[in-house]
């Protein structure tokens, strides 16, 4: 009796380890379609998200008063920036006003210069956001609440992003270190990027995500 169950053992043992392999057992489907669409839920959640479009109210209201005040703004920004430098130490120093801007616009993937009393740039800010700008990677600078509150050095650096980029209302938007315009207005502004779909394009490129 010993002998016959020694001579069965391997075959018993074999034909135990056959069965209890994971290797060897048939895939269940839906186990196979779990897993598919456990990496398909992984893939989508590495997508950015699609950017929000700005408000058309906002955008309206663009349209009728931005040709109306662009003309005025281009000759009273530098002389408001002239006026008021005469209250600060040293007056008004243009080149070093625009030295400090061409190195802010550079400081990170994306520079806002901002007033937060305008709901122009507070939604300029809300579509980068909705595309998924990581908040460490966005820099918010904000030179003043509004133009007409604007100090010596706010009304600086409005008249050198004028000087520098040809426009002197905010939001003024730079990704990668380059103006993108404002909000509707620019070259090309934030609303043509996110209506041709090229600003999640731009914002990796400068690993704004």
């Amino acid at each position: 009796r010993d002998r016959k169950t020694l001579e069965h053992r391997p075959f018993a043992a074999k034909q135990s380890n056959t069965h209890d392999s994971a290797f060897d057992r048939p895939v269940s489907p839906n186990y196979a379609m779990l897993h598919a669409l456990l990496l398909l839920t992984a893939g989508a959640a590495r997508l950015p998200p699609t950017p929000k479009a700005p408000s058309g109210i906002l955008g309206a209201a663009s349209a009728v008063v931005s040709p109306l005040l662009s003309p005025v703004y281009r000759l009273q920004a530098p002389a408001q920036a002239r006026v008021l430098g005469f209250f600060k130490p040293g007056g008004y120093d243009g080149a070093a006003s625009r030295a400090a801007v061409q190195e802010t616009v550079k400081s990170a993937p994306v520079v806002v210069y901002s007033y937060p009393l305008s709901p122009f740039c507070t939604e300029a800010i809300a579509v980068l956001r909705s595309a998924g700008v990581d908040e460490s990677k966005l820099k918010v600078v904000e030179p003043g609440a509004e133009w007409f509150l604007l100090g010596p050095a706010g009304s600086a650096t409005r008249a050198s992003l004028a000087e520098l980029y040809g426009q002197t209302s905010l939001p003024h938007v730079f990704i990668g270190g380059e103006s993108i315009g404002g909000l509707f207005t620019g070259t090309p502004g934030l609303k043509a990027l996110v209506e041709d779909g090229s600003l999640t394009a731009l914002l990796k490129a400068a690993r704004a995500l």
